[in-house]
């Protein structure tokens, strides 16, 4: 079972043949549809990526989303927690391709839970966590209050004091399960190819989330980005 935040590091979660058969389907889907550069420049480290959302997966990707299906028993397993899919079907799955200098801010996710599966392996592309080192409000995560204390927390002093550094090398059929609304996470620059995984995200049945519109429009659209942080209310 997961604690506070905690991350969970399955080896072989799919085989390699299975991974490369996943490649091909994504690969196949490219050579049709152009996929969204978001780039959204932060102080720190900046989001550069190329994503297919839930909907285009629904749409075009079933094995895709079969196999988001199928993980969600064995996160289950893993956390010990009631946990189902999205609702929000553009959030619930991804594929996130990161190029070459592409990476992946510090943030916290706004679900429970999530799994990151590989399906290739780069070099530099690493995952950064510090587990459980949210001071974390609950069902006010998305408020002032909470933006405040993630400065706070973010604070190099205060993570080296309450959380321990976790850094994870991409490899492919590997999966992470953590707890992404109280594990802070982020994805270091690519140096060579391109980086391939697939992000699945599960909460308790009938979890909604108030910043939805917002974080989506952040994550998945070339549209501006808002004004404020969109993880949380304005």
């Amino acid at each position: 079972m997961l604690g506070k935040g905690a991350v969970r590091v399955i080896e072989d979660f799919l085989t390699i043949s299975r991974c490369e058969e996943l490649l091909e389907v994504v690969a196949k889907y490219r050579v049709h549809h152009d996929l969204p550069l978001i780039v959204r420049r932060e102080q720190d480290r900046s989001l550069c990526y190329r994503v297919i959302d839930g909907e285009q997966i629904h749409r075009y990707l079933p094995q895709v989303e079969q196999l988001y299906l199928e993980t969600a028993k064995v996160v289950r397993q893993v956390s010990g927690l009631d946990l189902a899919p999205l609702e929000n079907r553009g959030a619930s799955v991804n594929v996130n391709i990161t190029p070459v200098g592409g990476e992946y801010r510090w943030h916290y996710d706004r679900n429970a839970v999530t799994g990151i599966l590989y399906l290739n392996q780069v070099s530099g592309g690493e995952t950064e966590l510090y587990p459980g080192c949210r001071i974390y409000l609950g069902r006010y995560k998305d408020t002032i209050a909470q933006r405040w204390l993630d400065e706070i927390s973010r604070c190099p002093f205060v993570l080296r004091l309450f959380s321990k550094k976790m850094c994870v090398t991409p490899r492919a059929g590997m999966l992470i399960v953590m707890q992404g609304d109280q594990c802070l996470h982020s994805v270091r620059a690519v140096e060579n190819g391109e980086r391939i995984n697939i992000v699945m995200a599960f909460d308790r049945p009938g979890a909604s989330f108030a910043v939805q519109r917002h974080l989506d429009s952040y994550l998945y659209s070339r549209s501006a980005a808002p004004q404020f942080d969109p993880n949380y209310r304005e």
